[in-house]
């Protein structure tokens, strides 16, 4: 089945066509809801809840413009719908930045690369990135996969996590720097593990 055949499928109720979209774009959308889930766990619940509203919705498809693009924004859309439901989706403010404690190169006296040299040459598989995003408090997370990969405007992201553009962009600046903290010290630590892999 192509995807014009899915979709018409789909929207007739055809399980046959339900069961093609669900294998075809599976991977993509686990792919997606691995970025604003806490663990694999997670994301896999998100998965299926979100193919049940794309299922509920998808007569509202117009097969105008990108059915991928559409997807992505009713599981993207499904996924924080559900963590505002868990009120697992607490804005940053109330996140006490002073508890962490990470190492930076103004702190490391080891360090001797830049900060984006040290990220850089560690060489972070996708696995790693997704990884160390799961480790940001979940809004962070939210806006920074919300701004920076799935290209919605800060206009857009106050509207979906009811809060206003001024703090997604000031929220936004913070994930960003927070996330930088957390690669560095994971590229600390593979190079560490570099040296002694060498060394024996």
């Amino acid at each position: 089945m192509n995807e014009k055949e899915i979709i018409n499928g789909c929207q007739r109720g055809d399980t046959q066509a339900m069961k093609a979209l669900y294998e075809k774009y599976y991977s993509l959308m686990l792919g997606i809801c691995m970025r604003y889930a806490g663990n694999v766990f997670e994301a896999e619940d998100f998965v299926q809840e979100g193919f049940v509203a794309i299922f509920k919705d998808i007569r509202s498809f117009s097969n105008r413009g990108s059915f991928e693009g559409w997807l992505r924004r009713v599981m993207i859309n499904n996924t924080l719908m559900i963590l505002r439901k868990l009120k697992k989706d607490r804005m940053v403010d109330k996140w006490e930045e002073n508890n962490i404690n990470l190492a930076t190169p103004e702190e490391d006296e080891n360090a001797e690369m830049s900060f984006e040299t040290q990220i850089y040459n560690a060489d972070f598989t996708k696995e790693e990135l997704i990884e160390t995003m799961q480790l940001l408090p979940e809004g962070y997370r939210n806006i920074l996969n919300l701004y920076v990969i799935d290209r919605y405007k800060h206009s857009e992201i106050a509207k979906l996590l009811g809060i206003s553009a001024g703090t997604s962009k000031s929220q936004l600046s913070r994930a960003r720097s927070l996330i930088k903290k957390y690669l560095y010290q994971k590229a600390l630590e593979k190079s560490k593990q570099t040296e002694m892999s060498e060394q024996t």
